[in-house]
């Protein structure tokens, strides 16, 4: 049987990345924003800088980024909740998808982009390529330590599911509970720095498909999405990702009204598909087109309305080259992952609501 895919969690991934975008456009033009602005108190805070601080709120490339790690959970959980047979076999077609999902796309975005910064007058050594590729350093493209969480996690997720197929919700508690402790201990200092800091939306993704999960979007107003949405914005750690988890559980259940309909649309559907190039991608005009617009004093001493136009630019030059890796990359891998493993893609479920 084929899978049913919950298309308003791609559309979700989309405008996520988006997010990321729009975020690290402003931040890159002036670094000193990171301590002043996004850490620094809303007191100490003149008017523009308060605007774009609202700007960093609304559009929280941290946040985004926890909402990928939740999504991965969910989804990844949910396919190795219908998985059969023994946890060996399951654990080495488990990883052989997601390589094939994640590397070939990421192997071509790093070519690109070393060439590229090459080209631009920047120092870019065969070692930096291959550090970044083994996601252990990340001098290319910034923006890929989240792979390395992404590719940490199937061990995460395997434990989680060998725990939840000997004593379901149970089970997967007390498996979850003793991991985050083992990672709490001092001996892992130095190891696995990326998925330390991102383990808590991955085990709150693993917890949307279960009856956990189902139960807690069940009581849940169907309007409540819209609240959650701007109490994320204002939360923090660990409340916010506790927030977006039970986002992400209205929508998965489709206990979202309103705003199902819109992440089922053609647009939000499309973002959806290259959101995974888009995000490797765009740091590759990012870079070029901040480097150049550092130049300009006034750039720097505007960052929230260059960054905005920069970050438009960047998005109409991305989306063309993530929607060919999409098509010419990522399709074909996965595709070939799943035939190698023997199991057939999911099949989109498309609401009632949404025409055919």
């Amino acid at each position: 049987m084929t899978e049913e895919r919950k298309i308003e969690l791609d559309g979700l991934r989309g405008y996520a990345a988006i997010a990321v975008v729009i975020y690290h456009s402003v931040l890159g033009l002036d670094g000193t924003q990171i301590e002043r602005v996004l850490r620094g108190a809303w007191s100490d805070l003149g008017p523009y800088d308060i605007a774009t601080k609202v700007l960093f709120k609304v559009f929280n490339g941290e946040l985004a980024v926890t909402l990928f790690f939740i999504l991965s959970g969910a989804v990844l959980f949910k396919s190795l909740m219908r998985e059969d047979g023994g946890l060996g076999g399951i654990a080495v077609k488990f990883y052989v998808r997601r390589f094939f999902r994640i590397y070939p796309a990421l192997l071509v975005c790093l070519v690109a982009c070393g060439l590229a910064f090459s080209a631009g007058g920047r120092d870019v050594t065969m070692q930096d390529f291959v550090a970044n590729a083994l996601l252990y350093d990340f001098r290319i493209n910034g923006a890929t330590w989240t792979i390395n969480a992404e590719m940490i996690a199937p061990a995460f997720l395997l434990l989680c599911y060998a725990g939840y197929r000997a004593g379901r919700e149970w089970g997967l508690a007390i498996v979850t509970f003793g991991l985050v402790y083992l990672l709490a201990l001092p001996q892992f200092d130095g190891y696995l720095v990326y998925f330390r800091i991102s383990w808590l939306g991955f085990a709150l993704g693993v917890l949307i498909p279960t009856r956990i999960g189902e139960m807690a979007a069940s009581v849940l107003p169907r309007w409540s999405w819209a609240a959650m949405l701007i109490v994320m914005i204002i939360l923090r750690w660990p409340l916010r990702e506790i927030c977006i988890a039970l986002l992400v559980a209205t929508i998965y259940y489709r206990r979202a009204d309103g705003i199902d309909t819109f992440l089922s649309n053609r647009m939000s559907q499309f973002l959806g598909r290259i959101s995974y190039s888009l995000y490797l991608f765009n740091v590759l005009f990012l870079e070029l087109i901040c480097d150049r617009m550092r130049q300009y004093p006034w750039a720097v001493a505007h960052p929230l309305e260059a960054g905005i136009g920069v970050a438009l630019v960047v998005i109409a030059c991305t989306i063309p080259v993530a929607y060919l890796s999409w098509a010419c990359i990522e399709m074909p891998f996965n595709r070939l992952g799943h035939r190698l493993t023997g199991r057939r893609r999911a099949v989109p479920a498309v609401p009632q609501s949404v025409p055919l």
